[in-house]
């Protein structure tokens, strides 16, 4: 008679569970006991390699709030990250948005003595997106039309834009706010064509058009400004059309939106 192995004692089985163990450790050296039969001082180069990388990481992808932590305070704020959190992207350029994640879920209690915090690393996010996005932007980015309505308009792909209750590009170690706006604000961040990351504040207006722009590119000016007019009820559309050509060149200049003479 063949005896049958027991699947939970065959090597494969036993290796699953011994690298649970040594991540559970690593995670969470003060909880989880290490797997049996392993030096600890070899473990220790290990906790300090997987803690020290995260923790610089991390700081590279949100130097302010990095200024805004002590080291006890930023160690603490990591180690409950590892502990708390199961991260889903194995992408490095990605990685702030676990941060996000785990500020939105099991780390909200860091919120209540830092209100701002959330959007904080929410803005630190888009600019790391805006850094590394891997679109190149062209450097043809001035009007080309005697007028720019006529042009067709794109938005520059490293644009990120967000709004925000707290004045998150004002925040540093200097200046921590106590209280939120009184009317959130519309901040943008992309990179322009020789990779400089630049940051501007728009209004509701402004940031409409630039949705419209993203969700129908090569439209012209004109056309956009027509759509925007209509969705704000506002007949015959002529003010928005002689606003919008302003905010057009504006906006080519500093690389906001690409333009270009269509054909």
């Amino acid at each position: 008679m063949t005896k049958t192995r027991n699947a939970a004692s065959t090597p494969p089985e036993r290796q699953l569970r011994l690298q649970a163990e040594f991540a559970a450790h690593l995670r969470d050296p003060e909880h989880n006991p290490p797997p049996a039969g392993i030096e600890d001082r070899r473990l220790a180069i290990y906790r300090r390699l997987f803690f020290g990388n995260l923790r610089n990481l991390m700081a590279k992808n949100f130097p302010v709030l990095r200024r805004m932590l002590d080291d006890a305070e930023w160690d603490r704020l990591i180690r409950e990250l590892m502990v708390e959190h199961r991260a889903t992207t194995p992408l490095f350029p990605e990685i702030g948005s676990e941060m996000l994640e785990f500020i939105d879920g099991p780390g909200q209690h860091w919120l209540s003595d830092r209100p701002w915090m959330a959007e904080l690393i929410q803005w630190e996010y888009l600019e790391t997106l805006a850094r590394l996005h891997e679109a190149d932007v062209p450097e043809q980015t001035v009007v080309v039309s005697a007028d720019p309505g006529h042009d067709e308009v794109t938005l520059n792909p490293t644009v990120q834009m967000g709004r925000f209750a707290w004045p998150v590009h004002r925040i540093r170690p200097e200046f921590v706010p106590s209280e939120a706006l009184e009317q959130p604000i519309n901040l943008l961040v992309y990179r322009r064509h020789d990779d400089r990351v630049a940051f501007e504040r728009v209004n509701d207006f402004t940031l409409r058009f630039l949705l419209l722009a993203q969700s129908n590119a090569g439209s012209t000016g004109l056309v956009l400004l027509q759509a925007l007019a209509e969705e704000s009820g506002i007949s015959p559309p002529d003010p928005v059309i002689e606003a919008g050509r302003g905010m057009l060149k504006q906006l080519g200049d500093r690389e906001v939106i690409i333009l270009t003479s269509p054909g």
